[in-house]
């Protein structure tokens, strides 16, 4: 996904012999903004992963005692990325109550086709479901972008470490927005208000999801009700939903471990702003 957040033109004004760790940062950095143009399963999980080991390395970085003075005398500036970490919390949290929700309703469906009688399938009510569920993440993952802010620039470059803190946390936002995006799926099946909301001054292109193509096939199954349903369909629907739980507990699985890393990275700077 095309990064919203205007990021400085050039690398993050460090001392002139910086820190490996604080290295290390800015190149987890360049990787990730780089990875950030398209929103598919593999991208979405090599960017989540890339998100905590950048979190490993931020809290390497604040342990460094120089960093860690910086910190306790900007106690204004440190407010405004406690107060972004808060906004990161949420948007995983809501991506994680979207994929469970999704789980949930995938399984009564597979329990639907695994009912079928005499090639004959009854899955209509359940296929209603997911789509209904599908429109509830819809209205959470709204909700929850819409607290997401800016990042603010820090113009005074002596303060590098609150200044490099603040873009990994913009770069942070860029990537849950390109998962948000890849959850939701394509303006094709209805969710035009929330891409409008991931999108803004973006020029993303077109989400490649299998959220979308399990979407799809519900929707077609719904259609084709009077019709009768092929075999084939029931087969190619019974791939994709295994194909998306896996996915599901693939990015549930690194969400989690991103949620720990902030939670953790908040607590270090409470506590280093508490001393």
């Amino acid at each position: 996904m095309a990064s919203s957040t205007i990021y400085h033109a050039r690398s993050i004004s460090l001392p002139s012999r910086p820190h490996p760790v604080a290295e290390q940062l800015d190149e987890q950095l360049s990787r990730l903004r780089s990875s950030q143009s398209t929103s598919t399963s593999s991208s979405v999980s090599h960017s989540l992963n890339g998100l905590t080991d950048l979190y490993t390395s931020v809290d390497e970085f604040l342990q460094l005692p120089l960093n860690q003075q910086t910190l306790s005398h900007n106690q204004n500036t440190i407010d405004q990325v406690l107060d972004a970490s808060l906004r990161l919390l949420d948007i995983c949290s809501a991506s994680r109550d979207a994929l469970q929700q999704s789980r949930e309703s995938l399984q009564d469906v597979q329990s639907a086709l695994r009912r079928r009688c005499s090639g004959e399938l009854s899955i209509t009510s359940e296929a209603i479901k997911y789509l209904n569920t599908r429109r509830s993440v819809k209205k959470a993952i709204k909700k929850c972008l819409k607290n997401i802010k800016p990042t603010t620039e820090v113009k005074d470059e002596a303060h590098a470490t609150v200044c490099l803190l603040k873009d990994v946390q913009a770069t942070t936002t860029d990537s849950l927005k390109s998962l948000v995006s890849y959850i939701v799926g394509s303006k094709k099946n209805g969710w035009s208000v929330v891409a409008k909301l991931i999108n803004k001054n973006n020029n993303q292109v077109e989400t490649s999801s299998v959220f979308d193509d399990v979407d799809a096939a519900l929707n077609s199954l719904i259609s084709q009700k009077k019709s009768g349903i092929s075999s084939s369909q029931i087969e190619n629907l019974t791939t994709q939903i295994l194909k998306l739980e896996t996915e599901i507990q693939d990015i549930d699985e690194a969400l989690e471990s991103l949620f720990r890393h902030l939670v953790k990275t908040r607590a270090t700077l409470l506590n280093i702003i508490s001393y």
